[in-house]
């Protein structure tokens, strides 16, 4: 990849030709959503979106650096974010290359529209970044993160 090499619009771009040539009339889409790179931010050598789609939303990672060269696609690797870590599925695509890919949602038939899904995207990668509740230093699980359960 080059340093032109813009991975968010090219993962948008990817997705979205994936919805137009394969996905079109399944019963898993939500036809009030659209494909969307969010939450963008720099950990590092790598950057950190949110993905929406009409039939999922999942965080991903991408490193110039590679540093899951040596994981297989499908692999599971852990990625260290600021406050703890995460498990990833590594992913392969010739047209955009090695990027990491974990499920935050897994349908999205119940989201009203593509500003709740943005909304909720925005938010995982807020508390995914923001500095720990120094009165709570609770840790929360995954599931806990992302969909609000036992967060007070």
């Amino acid at each position: 990849m080059t340093k032109d090499f813009d991975f968010t619009v090219a993962l948008v771009a990817h997705f979205e030709r994936i919805f137009e040539q394969h996905m079109q009339g399944l019963p898993i889409l939500n036809p009030r959503l659209g494909v969307e790179a969010v939450g963008v931010r720099d950990l590092e050598e790598q950057q950190v979106c949110v993905l929406i789609t009409p039939w999922f939303m999942n965080l991903i990672v991408r490193s110039e650096a590679a540093h899951w060269d040596d994981a297989g696609e499908g692999e599971l690797v852990s990625v260290d974010l600021p406050h703890q870590s995460l498990e990833f599925t590594v992913c392969r695509d010739p047209e955009i290359g090695s990027y990491l890919s974990a499920v935050l949602f897994r349908t999205m038939t119940d989201f009203p529209d593509q500003d709740t899904a943005r909304e909720i995207a925005l938010e995982s990668i807020r508390r995914l970044f923001a500095e720990p509740d120094q009165a709570k230093q609770k840790l929360i699980n995954r599931r806990a993160l992302f969909t609000g359960l036992g967060a007070n």
